[in-house]
């Protein structure tokens, strides 16, 4: 990524490099430069959560360091390319949000009800 360095291991990373990258995140998107993978499990999970994707990118906007869950990992489909992971309450959900940087701008891979377990190692 970009203007960000990389780091491997969650417990590496720190809150300012969290914010770091939610900036370039945001900036892309504020930049009309963000695609959402509009992958079943991502359309269900707007339509149960009641939302649009532009309101899906309202709610990325307002993503912080505190929703950071996992990251940066390597993107196995993708050499070169890091995802990161953020759980964010929406209404009574916790909802998982998957985003990586790529030729594309800013790239929502999954945005639906969080079922796994998580980290959130900087949540109050």
């Amino acid at each position: 990524m970009k203007g960000v360095e990389m780091v491997t291991k969650v417990e590496t990373v720190t809150k300012v490099e969290i914010e770091k990258t939610l900036r370039e995140f945001k900036a892309l998107i504020k930049q009309d430069r963000w695609t959402f993978v509009e992958r079943r499990i991502n359309l269900q999970g707007l339509a149960a959560l009641g939302l649009t994707v532009p309101q899906a990118k309202a709610e990325i906007l307002g993503l912080s360091y505190r929703h950071y869950d996992r990251g940066p990992e390597a993107d196995r489909d993708r050499d070169g390319d890091f995802i990161w992971e953020f759980i964010k309450r929406i209404g009574s959900q916790k909802v998982y949000i998957k985003l990586k940087i790529d030729i594309r701008g800013c790239v929502c891979l999954s945005f639906h009800r969080s079922v796994g377990p998580t980290t959130l190692p900087f949540k109050r």
